[in-house]
């Protein structure tokens, strides 16, 4: 399992095991760095500040790398076979999962296809989650400078793509509304509350979107407008119990509560226009 209903519930080094997964796996993909944008939990670490100490911050278990639906890697194996020789191995769900300490972290794969908006692709080897805005994370892409130890215990210094904050937006909107895990709705207030250019910037960035034809955006509008405008609706309460839902009822945890759904509700109007 990797994902939780509350943060509490997270390994303490969730967040330390996953970058080790991603710089195992990227120093070896070199020749397909161009096709390959990080997305999900991982990627909101490396674009969001620091906030209160009351409130949690990124986390996760799972590496998520966007890639391009024609990459291969020819005569020199392909991303399978390179993921295989760094000791990763593919679970019955299609997942690459290798342990870090007590815990395994995961690597999972996205792409765009032409034709289809759901299912599951072969990229080079391995399985792929079709998701609508892979596209526009790969051309809004920016590269973050990481330094960690990887899951050899090497320390490394890398140079890795992340997705722009408007599909990124996109992509995490469009996952809630899939699955309604508190989780993505808590990274959605974090992408735009703490967004490293600011929260005017999150907000003109996803509203690009709307323009820059990408196909993930009329689902992710919809998902704003249906489970993030009211108080009431499960993007801003399951945001709360992400956040909060893990401490025992009192009058300061009930206005902790109250507040982080307040913010959600502030933040899908905002995204709106509304």
């Amino acid at each position: 399992m990797s994902k939780f209903a509350s943060f509490a519930e997270y390994p303490a080094r969730s967040l330390v095991g996953a970058e080790a997964a991603l710089l195992t796996a990227w120093v070896s993909l070199e020749r397909y760095h161009e096709s390959l944008v990080l997305v999900g939990g991982l990627a909101v670490k490396y674009v969001i500040q620091p906030g209160p100490n009351s409130q949690p911050g990124a986390i996760t278990m799972d590496v998520d790398l966007g890639v391009a639906l024609a990459v291969e890697g020819g005569q020199y194996g392909s991303i399978a076979d390179d993921l295989a020789g760094q000791g990763f191995k593919r679970n019955e769900q299609g997942r690459y999962v290798r342990q870090f300490e007590a815990m395994p972290v995961f690597i999972d794969f996205l792409t765009e296809h032409p034709t289809a908006n759901e299912g599951t692709a072969i990229v080079d080897g391995v399985p792929a989650g079709v998701f609508p805005g892979i596209g526009r994370a790969l051309a809004t892409k920016r590269k973050v400078s990481i330094e960690g130890h990887d899951l050899f215990g090497v320390q490394q210094r890398v140079q890795v793509p992340v997705s722009g904050i408007g599909p990124l937006l996109v992509l995490k909107l469009n996952a809630f509304a899939g699955r309604q895990q508190p989780k993505d709705a808590y990274d959605v207030l974090l992408l735009v509350t703490r967004y490293v250019d600011g929260f005017d910037a999150a907000v003109a960035e996803f509203r690009v979107e709307a323009t820059a034809a990408n196909p993930g955006y009329a689902r992710a509008a919809a998902t704003l407008r249906q489970h993030f405008t009211e108080a009431g609706q499960s993007g801003p309460v399951r945001c709360a119990a992400f956040a909060f839902g893990h401490q025992p009822p009192g009058a300061e945890e009930r206005d902790r509560q109250r507040q982080i759904i307040q913010q959600m509700v502030t933040v899908g109007r905002t995204l709106l226009a509304e």
